[in-house]
This record gives structure tokens, C-alpha cells and sequence, in this order.
């Protein structure tokens, strides 16, 4: 295992993540401009608003975090710096299979009691706070169509 030191060398790790989180804003960038729509002129920002001006942002960190790379040094990645990631992965799965309102609300209630150990009046608060924007802004003013779930889809038919 190498110093956290060392200078980097040629491409790796530093210019790898950069590339695939500009890879990602440019598919939501598109996403948002081609198939919700980013403004109406009567109605004001539609359903592509929020993922527009959030790729925008990613896509111009990614592309001076690419760049700045090549004078970093390596960084050391230890197993506790990846819980946020496989969290991710635990999102998609549990997103599938419940939709993703629930999940990411399932998400939030156990990192804060789990991981943050926080109590549960600040937990269950923090939780309703973030599912009302969530539900407020994307679901009921902009529409955004968030995946139903499995479980949800053989509910409904």
C-alpha cells in the first residue's frame, strides 16, 4: 500500500471518478432539456429544471476537478469512506423494489439512527422535513414521475 503522499501518476482514480460524474451530469443534462423541459413561458420552470440546474453545476466541478487531478496527490480510500456509496447501491436495490420516495426516506431514517445515532424525535423530523421537499417540490409542483416500485406495481394491478 503506497503513501497518501505520493504523487499521482498518469491517469487513475483521480481523473477516473471526474470523467464518470461528467459522464452522468451530461446524461441528466440531456435528460432534463430533451425530455421534461427545462422552462415554459406561461407555466415557469417544468419537470427538467431541477436535474438542468444540477448537472450544469456537476458538469462544471467534474470537468475543474478533472483538470486539477493531475497536481493531486493519491488519496488513501479506507472501507468507511465507501458506507455512503454502498448506500447508494442499497438506494437502487431497495428503489426497485419500493419505489424511490420510500426508499430514500428508509435511507435517511436508518443513516441518522445507525450510522449518526441520532434520536429518533430528531430523526423522524429531519425525515418528514426532507420527504416534504422532496414530495412538495418534484412530485407536486414539478411533476417529476419517480419510479413506483416492484411491490407498488403488482399492488396496483
Amino acid at each position: 500500500m503506497e503513501n497518501a503522499t505520493t504523487k499521482s501518476k498518469g491517469f487513475g482514480l483521480n481523473q477516473t471518478i471526474p470523467l464518470a460524474t461528467a459522464a452522468m451530469a451530461g446524461v441528466f443534462l440531456w435528460l432534463g432539456l430533451s425530455q421534461y423541459g427545462f422552462w415554459h413561458d406561461s407555466k415557469g420552470p417544468m419537470s427538467g429544471f431541477f436535474p438542468v440546474v444540477i448537472s450544469s453545476a456537476l458538469l462544471l466541478v467534474s470537468i475543474a476537478t478533472f483538470f486539477q487531478s493531475f497536481s493531486e496527490k493519491r488519496p488513501t480510500l479506507p472501507l468507511i469512506n465507501w458506507l455512503p456509496a454502498f448506500g447508494v447501491v442499497l438506494i437502487l436495490g431497495a428503489t426497485l423494489l419500493l419505489g424511490m420516495v420510500p426508499s430514500l426516506a428508509l435511507y435517511v431514517v436508518l443513516w441518522l439512527r445507525l450510522f449518526e445515532k441520532y434520536d429518533w424525535k430528531t430523526t423522524l423530523v429531519t425525515t418528514t422535513v426532507i420527504m416534504a421537499i422532496v414530495i412538495g417540490c418534484f412530485v407536486i409542483w414539478l411533476g417529476v414521475p419517480f419510479p413506483q416500485g416492484l411491490i407498488y406495481e403488482a399492488i396496483t394491478e
